[in-house]
């Protein structure tokens, strides 16, 4: 019987169906290679135009160092006295020349402390560049959970197209030899309509997320193969929280910051020490033209001491130093805020995941199968078997955004605590 076939066909056709609609879509962005989760964050590393853009900020602070190290450069002067003058000074005939030579001799540990100042800017440079590297891969993982979630919802989708496909097939063979009503078919049609416009929507959806993963590392949809490896999972039971809220002292933001510290305090020292004035030495030797004599010139300057030296810089150095302290106080509890709502995301996913997979899904797959059952004996309508499973397939889908959900939350937990991300990496790996 018509009716009693189709049943049967709808369990069937479901993954070969699926997966060759996935396959027909993506064909041609189709790359060899299997890409995982790892690979992705590697490639984020090392090919990120932005990090890239970011190692040019540690050469240049290497060259600061450099520059920082140097001492003040020597002078050579020559200058000419008691020339084009009147009377006896007319010409050149009792001229003056000297030839001297000026060395600044820096006081107060100068040197040494732009120095020091120039090495902590390195290791700012080099915090910084911790930071946005942590953001990078962090995105990326974020863009590969969010790309797998996509791909198999399309799965979904794919197979909610072929079942409404099967049933519009059946029913309208029903209508032609008698046995289904028209308005059944015109169900069937409408559901079919729907599902194509699902599909066509987490089509766009699987695109848009490909699109943002091959950004990560600077490329396009065409790097990526037809499908990235892994798939959505959830444990039985949530990590404990102590094996990530340790770890929340050493996020690359907190790291900076010390680093600005430290940098700022070095700041203030070389502030302090250009209070201290330098002196100048100089020496050389003066030719009086009218005898022919020769004479050493030996000099030495000091700046005058001002009430107010320096002062302004000092001021400065200060409060940017209370500020870049204060700063850490303020990372210190945007990221314990950040790890309270990423840990309350994923107990609540985690809860979502378990309700749906331990009590929803199994009671839905009940109620199919016991309307299928009803169905093959004529006790009910085509269109309540259809509706149950169009409800299952919704809860499935439910269940995969949930885990999507669990994933991206414990995504955000590493990105505080562990920029490695090796709890996410072992969930999505296929087992």
């Amino acid at each position: 019987m018509p009716l009693f076939s189709f049943s049967c066909r709808l369990q069937m056709l479901c993954g070969s169906a699926a997966l060759l609609l996935v396959s027909i879509s993506f064909a041609q962005n189709s790359a060899p290679g299997p890409l995982t989760l790892a690979d992705a964050l590697q490639r984020a590393s090392t090919q990120n135009p932005r990090l890239a853009a970011f190692g040019y900020a540690e050469n240049a602070a290497e060259a600061s160092i450099e520059q920082a190290s140097q001492r003040p450069a020597p002078t050579l002067g020559i200058t000419a006295e008691n020339v084009l003058g009147t009377g006896a000074f007319q010409g050149v005939d009792r001229s003056e020349t000297t030839l001297q030579y000026s060395q600044t001799i820096e006081r107060g540990g100068k040197l040494g402390k732009r120095t020091t100042l120039a090495n902590q800017e390195r290791n700012n440079a080099v915090a910084e560049f911790a930071v946005h590297r942590n953001a990078v891969l962090t995105t990326t993982a974020t863009a590969y959970t969010a790309t797998l979630a996509a791909q198999q919802r399309l799965t979904l989708s794919a197979d909610a197209v072929q079942q409404a496909q099967a049933v519009l097939t059946s029913l309208t063979s029903g209508v032609q030899s008698g046995a289904n009503a028209p308005i059944e078919a015109a169900r069937a049609r409408i559901a079919r309509i729907s599902a194509h416009a699902d599909y066509a929507q987490d089509q766009s959806r699987l695109t848009r997320a490909r699109a943002m993963l091959a950004a990560s590392w600077g490329g396009t949809p065409a790097d990526l193969p037809a499908q990235i490896s892994g798939q959505l999972q959830v444990p039985e039971s949530l990590p404990s929280i102590d094996t990530f809220l340790p770890q929340l002292t050493q996020h690359p933001r907190i790291a900076q910051q010390h680093a600005l510290i430290a940098s700022r305090r070095a700041a203030l020292q070389l502030a302090h020490a250009q209070t201290v004035p330098d002196v100048t030495a100089s020496g050389g030797l003066r030719y009086y033209r009218e005898d022919s004599d020769t004479a050493l010139v030996l000099g030495i300057s000091v700046p005058l001491p001002m009430k107010n030296y320096n002062q302004g810089n000092l001021r400065a150095a200060r409060a940017t130093l209370a500020g870049a302290e204060q700063t850490l106080l303020a990372v210190e509890s945007e990221l314990r805020a950040e790890f309270s709502a990423a840990w309350t995301a994923l107990q609540s996913a985690h809860a979502t995941v378990l309700a749906l997979r331990q009590d929803a899904l199994p009671a839905t797959e009940e109620a199919f199968n016991l309307a299928r059952q009803a169905h093959a004996e004529g006790q009910i309508p085509l269109y309540e078997l259809l509706e149950t499973r169009r409800t299952l397939n919704r809860l499935h889908q439910d269940l995969m955004s949930a885990e999507a959900t669990y994933l991206t939350s414990l995504t955000a937990l590493e990105a505080l605590t562990d920029s490695t991300f090796s709890q996410t990496i072992a969930l999505i790996s296929t087992p």
